[in-house]
This record gives C-alpha cells, sequence and structure tokens, in this order.
C-alpha cells in the first residue's frame, strides 16, 4: 500500500469533514466526484477528501496521482484488489481525521458545496447520523418519499428505506461502537451499516431542506462488482434485519419497518421475473428465504402489514416449495388464485389417495371445488374432483395468510393411473366468485414422496427438483424382469 498524504498548510487547521471515496476502474468518473467533495466548506475548520483505490487497472491510478497535485486536501491511498467497496471504507474510515465522515461513491456527485450545512444541522441538533436528501440520475432509482421533510429525529419507517450509505456520521459515535463495514462478498452492506447505526445513535435526523448528493447509474464503477450466492445474499439480508430487533423504537413502528424491508429485500423478488432465474439460484434463493421468513417474519408477525400479493408471497416462502413459491411468483394483482400441496399419500388396493392442504390467495376470498388435474406433455389427460373438508391440522401460518385454507383428498384409480403410466398433477377450483381460477402446479411437502412395490402393480409418487408432484406406475414385475435380464447380460 502506497500514500500520498495531504500538505502540510493545514496541519493545524482542525479538520471538520472527512470525504471518504473508495474507488475501483472508474475513470470516466473519479475527477468530477473528487473535485465536488474537495471544494466542500465547513465552518470552523477544513475538510478533507481521502480516496482509496482498490487496484484500478484502467486511468484511474494516473488521475488521482494528477489529482493529488492540485488539491491540498486530497488523501489517495493505493492498494491491491479487494474485490469488495467494504475493506476500501474502512481503511479510509481509519485514515479519517475530521469530526464527521461522509461516504461517497466513485461514480455519484454531490450537488456544489452543500455538505457544510449538514454539518452545522448535526452540530446544533447534537445528531450522531444525518441523512441528507439524495436523488437518482441515469435511472437510478431512489425513495423520494424519505425525504418529503426535514425530521430532527428521523422516523425508522422512512429511514429504513434509505439503504445507502451516503450520509453524514459522527465519527466519534461510529469508533466508539466499532461501526465497520463487512468486507468480504456480501450483499447489502449499507443496509447493515446503516441499520446497526440507527439502532445504536442517540440522535438520527434526515435533512430534506436541498438535495445533497446524486446517486448516478453508470453502469460502471462499483467495487461491489460480482453477484452475490443465494446464501451470501441470505447473511447480508439477516445481518441488517437483526438491529430492526432492537429496542430503539416503539414496537408497532420497529415491526412495522421490518416488515417493508422484508417485503422489499425478499418478497418482491418473488415476481414474474423470478421463474427466468437459473434453477440453482431459485432453489438457493427459495431455500434461504424460507428460513429467514421463519427467523423473522413468523416472530414478528410482519404478516400484519402486508396487502395480498405480499401475504401470497410469504406464504409460499413459508412452505419452502419451489413450485408453489413459482406458481405465486407468476401471478398478478387481481389474479383468482388456489394453490394446492399434497403431504400424505396413502395406497389402497384400487386407488392412490393424495392428501393435502389447498389456499385461497390474492383475489380468491374462498373456494367450494377443487380440481385435480393430471397433464402429460402439457395435455390434459384425466381429472377428477378432490373432496374439501375443513378438518385436519392446517399450519397456524397457512392460516393467517390465506383468505381461506381447507383440506382436500383426492383418490386417483389404479386404471387410470394404469392407462397413463407418467402424469404431473395440476389444480384449478371455483372460487366463491364463481371464477375459475388459474391451473397451478400441484405441490409435493418435503420428505412426502412414497414408492408402492410391494404389489405387482407399482406406483411412485416423486416431486420433480422444484418439488412439483408427479407420478410413475407400471407393472412391478417386469420392471424386476428387466433388470434380472439387465444383470444376466452384464455377467456374460
Amino acid at each position: 500500500m502506497s500514500e500520498s498524504t495531504v500538505a502540510t498548510d493545514h496541519a493545524d487547521t482542525r479538520v471538520r469533514l472527512s470525504i471518504i471515496i473508495p474507488v475501483y476502474n472508474n475513470e470516466d468518473h473519479i475527477r468530477r466526484s473528487v473535485e465536488t467533495a474537495a471544494k466542500q466548506t465547513v465552518a470552523g475548520g477544513s475538510t478533507e477528501v481521502v480516496v482509496i483505490n482498490d487496484g484500478s487497472t484502467d486511468g484511474t491510478t494516473d488521475i488521482l496521482d494528477q489529482l493529488k497535485t492540485q488539491h491540498e486536501n486530497l488523501q489517495v491511498v493505493h492498494q491491491e484488489n479487494s474485490g469488495w467497496a467494504g475493506g476500501p471504507r474502512n481503511t479510509g474510515f481509519d485514515l479519517a481525521k475530521g469530526d464527521y465522515v461522509f461516504f461517497h461513491d466513485a461514480d455519484d456527485q454531490l450537488n456544489g458545496d452543500c455538505l457544510g450545512s449538514a454539518v452545522e444541522y448535526a452540530d446544533d441538533h447534537h445528531s450522531d447520523v444525518v441523512a441528507v436528501k439524495i436523488e437518482g440520475r441515469g435511472g437510478r432509482y431512489t425513495h423520494m418519499d424519505v425525504f418529503e421533510s426535514t425530521q430532527e429525529d428521523g422516523d425508522i419507517r422512512k429511514l429504513v428505506r434509505s439503504n445507502f450509505v451516503f450520509k453524514l456520521f459522527r465519527r466519534s459515535f461510529l469508533a466508539v461502537h466499532h461501526l465497520r463495514f463487512p468486507a468480504h462478498n456480501i450483499r447489502l452492506e449499507d443496509a447493515q451499516f446503516c441499520f446497526r447505526a440507527y439502532s445504536l445513535a442517540s440522535r438520527v435526523s434526515i435533512l430534506s431542506d436541498r438535495t445533497y448528493y446524486f446517486v448516478w447509474n453508470h453502469g460502471t464503477g462499483h467495487i461491489s462488482h460480482s453477484r452475490a450466492a443465494p446464501d451470501a445474499h441470505a447473511q447480508g439480508i439477516r445481518r441488517s434485519l437483526e438491529p430492526l430487533r432492537a429496542d430503539s423504537w416503539e414496537d408497532d413502528v420497529r415491526r412495522e419497518a421490518m416488515a417493508d424491508f422484508f417485503r422489499r429485500v425478499i418478497l418482491a423478488r418473488f415476481n414474474d421475473r423470478f421463474p427466468k432465474e437459473s434453477i440453482d439460484f431459485r432453489l438457493g434463493w427459495v431455500r434461504e428465504s424460507s428460513q429467514l421468513a421463519r427467523d423473522f417474519a413468523v416472530p414478528e408477525r410482519l404478516h400484519e402489514y402486508y396487502g395480498k400479493i405480499s401475504l401470497a408471497r410469504l406464504w409460499s416462502a413459508l412452505r419452502a416449495n419451489p413450485a408453489l413459491v413459482e406458481a405465486v411468483s407468476r401471478q398478478f394483482r387481481r389474479d383468482h388464485v388456489v394453490i394446492s400441496e399434497v403431504d400424505d399419500v396413502r395406497t389402497s388396493g384400487l386407488h392412490l389417495e393424495l392428501r393435502g392442504t389447498a389456499a385461497a390467495l390474492i383475489s380468491s376470498e374462498s373456494f367450494s371445488e377443487l380440481r385435480i388435474l393430471m397433464k402429460q406433455g402439457g395435455k390434459t389427460v384425466e381429472q377428477l374432483d378432490a373432496e374439501l373438508t375443513s378438518s385436519g391440522d392446517i399450519a397456524v401460518e397457512t392460516l393467517e395468510l390465506s383468505n381461506q385454507a381447507q383440506r382436500f383428498v383426492v383418490r386417483i384409480p389404479k386404471r387410470v393411473l394404469l392407462r397413463h403410466r407418467s402424469v404431473k398433477l395440476y389444480s384449478s377450483a371455483l372460487d366463491g366468485s364463481g371464477t375459475r381460477t388459474k391451473t397451478i402446479r400441484v405441490g409435493l411437502a418435503a420428505d412426502t414422496s412414497t414408492h408402492n412395490r410391494r404389489s405387482i402393480f407399482a406406483v411412485e409418487v416423486f416431486p420433480t427438483r422444484l418439488r412439483g408432484l408427479s407420478i410413475r406406475s407400471g407393472f412391478g414385475v417386469a420392471r424386476r424382469l428387466k433388470r434380472l435380464l439387465r444383470g444376466a447380460k452384464t455377467r456374460n
């Protein structure tokens, strides 16, 4: 690591503000960002800009070396690439001398000489954190409703919608509480840092008197450039949610803030684009989301703050069945949906009996008929009506998150299975409004698959990779004979 230090002209001047900028391969925008930051003025002292060059391989290094000769208050550190923004930010914080620090991305821009008024506000109101008004540029989205008005004591329900770290922090506050950024590949590092700060600060303010910072979408220039796997993403979500369990806020306000964040980072992912992700990503995301739902949404009763779409998505996440998650993900706001999952498989002499739970979601308030469809190659080959009953154990979350839930049983004659040999099961219902619901894949609950090969006619109920229910059937004697013949050929 090499360091270019600031000039000594201001060695005796109190540093009031440190602006920390990590950068990686951003030759197109770093000059503008640094020059605007270096021109910030603060009453009662000076401003320093600390740039951490995280192993850039383009022209960024040369530009920074130029800039340090032009700005006395600029400090540049060159280091090997870390691959993530957290480490460089921590390095910058360790070097900072200001009463306050402001974290700045290399491709963004301050709106003129503005941070001095934020420092003054923090001084006057004894704020440990000041969330200054930011605006998106180039298609970058920001929650402008956060900055509708200035709040001396910021509402946590607004603050959780401002996950960006582009805020003013009292340096002594961060130091006392040992607040650091995660230095490895993890998502939501800004939210983790900010939410911990919110939970520990004596005061977090929202300053909306003007726009202070422009967040740009240039498509380049971010150090956090690699996509996190579902488990790493889930770890970031978990570490972001934990601080929201602190007793720093009234319980209802805290839970509402947590529900909003949970909806945006987890449930909103289950949209019509989700089925287009790779199957490995979908399986991993469903697994991780289900665990997060059980760890946070259930004990905190976050469903109390959700509308019908979010309730349906939370229901599917708790089922931890990718087929059901995808079924919900494909639905739109006004869809009539009844989704079925089999959790008990029984065989008798003449029938295969499937038992499970069906739930009315989104626009279906209730249902009076459930039809099971057997398909081959997308074509319906048989239809059977299930028997509905309100008896039996239904999970509490299913009752709370769905509009109506009923147990069902469907008996499939083995002669029908013999006729078609291999089928996939779907379901459709007639809901209380008289609307026929969409035809949706029937799911198979975990650890419910069964094999019945003790009789001549064998039936196998098994899950697809996404846990959709499928059935294979045939004559067990013939299968055993084929295996014997294959074994004889191998020996010969």
